[in-house]
C-alpha cells in the first residue's frame, strides 16, 4: 500500500448562521431560568435556546501521490446534523454562541 501525505484539508461545510439567528428570532422560546437562589444577585440571567441544524457540504483533501505522482485532490461529501446554542443580546436579538457536530 502506498503511503500518501495529506498536504491540505479544507471544509467547504458552514452553518448558515445568519439564517440560523433569525430562524431563533422568530420563534417563541419559553424563558429558562435558574432558581434565584442558587445564583449570587451579581450574576446577569442569559436567555438562550438550543436547535438542531442540518450541515450538508464537502471537505476537500489535497495530498501527494508519491515523487513523481504530484499533488492530487479528492472531495468528500458531508451531511450531519449540530447542536447550535443561541443566547440573546441586549438588543433582544439570538446570536449563535456556540455549536457542536452530532457525528
Amino acid at each position: 500500500m502506498k503511503k500518501l501525505s495529506i498536504t491540505t484539508v479544507e471544509s467547504k461545510a458552514t452553518l448558515a448562521e445568519s439564517l440560523i439567528e433569525d430562524h431563533m428570532k422568530s420563534m417563541h422560546h419559553p424563558d429558562k431560568s435558574v432558581d434565584e437562589n442558587i445564583l449570587s444577585e451579581k450574576f446577569v440571567n442569559i436567555d438562550w435556546c438550543c436547535e438542531r441544524s442540518p450541515l450538508v457540504g464537502t471537505v476537500e483533501i489535497s495530498f501527494s501521490a508519491g515523487s513523481n505522482g504530484g499533488t492530487r485532490h479528492v472531495s468528500l461529501p458531508v451531511k450531519t446534523s449540530f447542536w447550535v446554542i443561541c443566547t440573546k443580546e441586549k438588543e433582544k436579538n439570538y446570536k449563535l454562541t456556540w455549536s457542536y457536530s452530532l457525528s
